[in-house]
């Protein structure tokens, strides 16, 4: 049975680069040519001749009390100004409203800020208040849905230069489900050393402003943000929204090709083009303008002009543009940016000029509309946006919303059909479910404190004087003097993956590429794989990857940072691109040929939830036949580990044995590290293969407590964790009654286990002492991406084998109303509910029903 997709519309903007502060100045600013790239005023000390479209004056941000303003970074207060713009013109100001909106944020270069002054060599005003607030990569989705009151659930995009237009991308996927009828999307990007730094050595810019497709080769570095409103149609005529826009299609790819290369032949960029038009049941002739990438370094210029004559074979009669001689290359919020220009000057019947045109390049032989508009009427047009790792991303939209008929997608119903794990346990599923199963203990358990070499101290952060003043003055103000002096002293261990040989289960493995997170994210990728017998050949097209981050990389950018002091300008180019947080799939997609559906998110924990989700609804929606999600860690280094020691108030467990979840006696938990892998499939798309279905997802849940700001707050929590758990159940289109086994994702603190525990009671209601409740973190440690993926896979096995194993280590727990598995039960498991949540107070669910 078809199923017709829903339109989804823009009915609000929102805007800030070095040109404008507000969509009505960007417009102005865009039909008066103005040029906001100029000789960089932040890093002409450091790099000669830089220049770049930096934000220099002063920013306002309406409704944000300064006491609070002060202790966010520019991303997340950037995002709030933009996101508060649109909300305002899309006439969102209903609680109702927003308390359904989910949020979207594309970013390349999060929670980078706090960090800065370390890195400037400007100690004095090191923040530690900042850092915990605004240090984390997840931080600004966090943040902003707690200063909008959004409560739809979050997501955070993180696929470099393409991480808004993915942001759009899923956000209009997100809609088709229905759970959410608005998703606000932002990009937003700073402009930070470690980017630009990374840049200038790479030799990508230009001394002089950009000229996309002509002059001399290079690119220009910018900073801004933007967001867009989007809403389902319907809704949006309801409640009486203006509509600005119509976004039509949207799809992505990956290259598989090089780091930070594009392809020569340029066939992830012409694959994505092609599957956004056949997305939108369009034909190349129905395009009339795109809007390129279009950056102005010589590779990016060849190789996207010959996609599009790969393309349209009438390409000489469309109008092509770049905006980026407008506001420099803004990295993660460029493709936003880009879009809302377009939104801003086609409905008057004139396309954007790429500035500073000059003489054509060779091969670049295109109209590509040079120095001054071009009076054209366009009904449809495409917006392409390219990243390092190879991930191309397509939007096709119009500024008239209704001119293109709607496509329709059967239903997918959507199946495990593969799983790969590496974690402390174990270095394959068959270990881990033999510790799991055994009671086995778990893997080593490392000490950080006093085993890490002095070069991983991260420039003597804590040694400088300014700094450990700030410290100790921030964290009397929380915890009593003893505390405050043994931190020093502070043991802190971790669930260790250790004795990893990679090359005994890799058949193609790269060391010299290859960091432990990458390592321990392939591993698991191929086993997952080889489970449903899937083979990659020439059809790597078929196959989407999506994962998930919360720390990402960390030795990498810990390696990376210290490299640019006390010389920025000798940072080693080697380790950049390897440091952003899609570099994770970029390794794998290389080493395996993975060319579908490609898209990072870094979420923060459960981040590989948030993966699973878009995952399904890519196989849902018949975006994709087959996807691989999951998410992956490696351990933290001193630097890092005392930091998260300080930003969860001191609940990292102080000695291994100490790891008991939902225990009355819990002493806080441990970090893991490792990996959680799945393979998702249409289900008669499996069965046509011959491969077992191991569970079929029947619905997932996402919600938001909007609560950041409140860390101590349990009731929203626990209300936002039940509103995920009625969301799935309904999707499912079944009651708790039929519900068999409970799978909790809770860390062991007493606040997690009380917003956990509350909504479990609140669901299960007269069957909560009748439910199995089960979490197997103690196994692996908290691996924080992917924990809850870790949990799903064990209830897969739980499934299988009709027999469920006990919550390990804890020996009295914190609740008697609730049926703890203590130890090994018999009973065969049928349909199953799984929970996440993020440290920003993001919370999952998701129905598993075991393959028949």
């Amino acid at each position: 049975m078809q199923t017709q997709r829903k339109r989804v519309v823009v009915t609000g903007m929102g805007h800030m680069s070095s040109i404008a502060d507000n969509v009505d100045e960007f417009k102005e600013a865009l039909f008066n040519k103005v040029c906001g790239i100029h000789p960089s005023e932040h890093y002409q000390p450091w790099f000669d001749g830089a220049n770049a479209s930096e934000v220099l004056r002063e920013v306002i941000y309406e409704d944000l009390p300064a006491e609070r303003a002060e202790l966010l970074d520019k991303a997340a207060l950037w995002a709030y100004k933009v996101g508060h713009e649109a909300l305002k013109r899309a006439d969102a100001a209903s609680a109702e409203l927003r308390a359904k909106t989910g949020l979207i944020i594309g970013i390349s270069s999060a929670g980078t800020e706090a960090y800065m002054p370390i890195l400037e060599e400007n100690y004095e005003i090191f923040s530690l208040r900042k850092m915990v607030v605004s240090g984390s990569f997840a931080s600004p989705s966090a943040i902003v849905s707690a200063l909008l009151g959004l409560k739809g659930g979050f997501e955070l995009v993180a696929t470099a230069c393409t991480a808004s237009t993915n942001a759009i991308g899923m956000g209009f996927d997100q809609i088709q489900n229905g759970k959410n009828p608005a998703v606000l999307v932002i990009g937003t990007e700073p402009l930070y050393l470690p980017t630009f730094a990374g840049f200038y050595a790479l030799h990508a810019m230009k001394r002089s402003p950009a000229s996309p497709f002509s002059g001399e080769p290079g690119m220009s570095i910018g900073e801004g943000a933007g967001a867009l409103m989007l809403e389902e149609y319907e809704h949006a005529v309801a409640r009486g929204a203006t509509i600005y826009a119509e976004i039509v299609s949207y799809a992505t790819s990956g290259d598989a090709y090089h780091e930070t290369a594009p392809d020569p032949r340029a066939e992830g960029a012409v694959q994505v083009m092609r599957s956004a038009l056949n997305n939108a049941g369009l034909e190349p002739h129905d395009i009339q303008y795109i809007n390129a990438h279009g950056t102005g370094t010589d590779a990016n210029d060849r190789s996207e002009t010959l996609a599009m004559k790969k393309v349209f074979p009438t390409i000489a009669n469309i109008p092509v543009s770049s905006t980026k001689a407008y506001v420099g290359h803004n990295i993660g919020s460029a493709g936003i940016i880009e879009l809302i220009a377009c939104y801003l000057t086609l409905p008057e019947k004139k396309i954007l000029p790429t500035l500073n045109f000059t003489v054509p390049r060779p091969t670049c032989d295109l109209n590509y509309v040079p120095n001054e508009f071009q009076a054209a009427d366009v009904g449809v047009f495409m917006k392409n946006n390219y990243a390092f790792g190879g991930n191309n991303c397509c939007i096709i939209s119009s500024t008239r919303s209704g001119i293109v008929p709607t496509t329709s997608y059967e239903p997918k119903r959507v199946g495990i059909t593969g799983m790969g794990a590496v974690a402390s346990a174990g270095h394959d599923i068959e270990e881990i479910l033999d510790v799991v199963w055994s009671g086995k203990p778990s893997g080593r358990k490392v000490k950080l404190t006093g085993e890490v070499e002095e070069s991983h101290s991260f420039a003597g952060l804590v040694d400088h004087p300014s700094v450990r003043n700030e410290v100790r003055r921030h964290l009397l103000g929380i915890f009593s003097p003893d505390v405050v002096e043994t931190l020093g002293e502070r043991e802190i261990w971790v669930h260790a993956v250790d004795d990893l040989d990679p090359r005994k289960y890799l058949r193609r493995f790269d060391e010299r590429k290859a960091n432990p997170i990458c390592t321990f994210a392939l591993l698991a990728l191929t086993q997952a794989l080889k489970g449903a017998n899937r083979k990659i050949r020439r059809d790597g097209h078929d196959l989407g990857l999506v994962l998930g981050m919360a720390k990402g990389p960390r030795t990498t950018v810990e390696t990376y940072m210290r490299s640019m002091i006390p010389e920025p300008t000798k940072v080693r180019t080697s380790e950049f691109p390897g440091a952003l947080m899609n570099a994770i799939a970029t390794f794998c997609s290389i080493t395996e040929g993975i060319k579908g559906y490609n898209t990072t998110l870094a979420t923060g924990n459960n981040a590989a939830f948030g993966a699973l989700g878009y995952g399904y609804e890519l196989i849902r929606q018949s975006l994709q036949p087959q996807v691989i999600v999951g998410g992956a860690d490696e351990r933290p280094t001193q630097f890092w580990s005392y930091l998260q020691a300080i930003n969860d108030g001191l609940q990292l467990a102080d000695r291994p044995e100490a790891y008991e979840v939902y225990g009355e006696n819990g002493k806080g938990y441990l970090l893991g590290e490792g990996a959680g892998m799945l393979f998702l499939e249409d289900v008669n798309y499996a069965r046509a293969r011959g491969v077992p279905v191991l569970a079929e997802i029947l619905g997932y849940g996402r919600a938001c407590d909007a609560s950041y700001f409140d860390r101590d707050a349990v009731e929203p929590r626990s209300e936002s964790i039940a509103t995920s758990i009625r969301q799935a159940l309904d999707e499912a289109g079944i009651g708790i009654d039929e519900v068999d086994l409970v799978c909790g994702n809770s860390d062991g603190t007493a606040l997690n286990n009380a917003a956990e525990l509350g909504a479990i009671r609140a669901i299960l209601g007269e069957r909560v002492a009748q439910v199995p409740v089960v979490n197997y973190n103690g196994h692996f440690g908290n691996v924080e991406s992917c924990s809850g993926m870790l949990n799903m896979i064990v209830v897969l096995e739980i499934m299988r084998r009709g027999e469920i194993p006990p919550i390990p280590h804890t020996k009295t727990f914190v609740a008697n109303d609730i049926q703890f598995v203590t130890s090994l039960q018999r009973k065969q498991v049928r349909t199953a509910l799984v929970l996440g949540a993020t440290e920003g107070g993001n919370h999952y669910a998701y129905v598993l029903r075991a393959g028949a």
